[in-house]
């Protein structure tokens, strides 16, 4: 089983984006136009719409990205 990932990166025209890999190694992308300094606030729909990370399954994966978005919003906001 694969571990839990998390990342967060800037493409080459500058836009933000993040993957999630799942405990199965499954990996969706998403585009973050603005994204906010935390997602503590958001419920547990947000995540897994087809327009953020629709491999995102139940409170666990919520709670890793929220715990990893934390560290990974930071690198990409220097």
């Amino acid at each position: 089983m694969a571990r839990l990932k998390f990342e967060m990166w800037k493409d080459g025209d500058g836009n933000i984006m993040s993957r999630f890999t799942d405990g199965k190694g499954r990996s969706t992308d998403s585009y973050w136009c603005g994204p906010p300094e935390s997602i503590d606030h958001v419920g547990p729909e947000y995540l897994p719409q087809r327009h953020r990370h629709p491999n995102v399954r139940g409170g666990r994966h919520i709670e890793f990205i929220k715990r990893q978005y934390k560290i990974e919003v930071a690198k990409v906001r220097v």
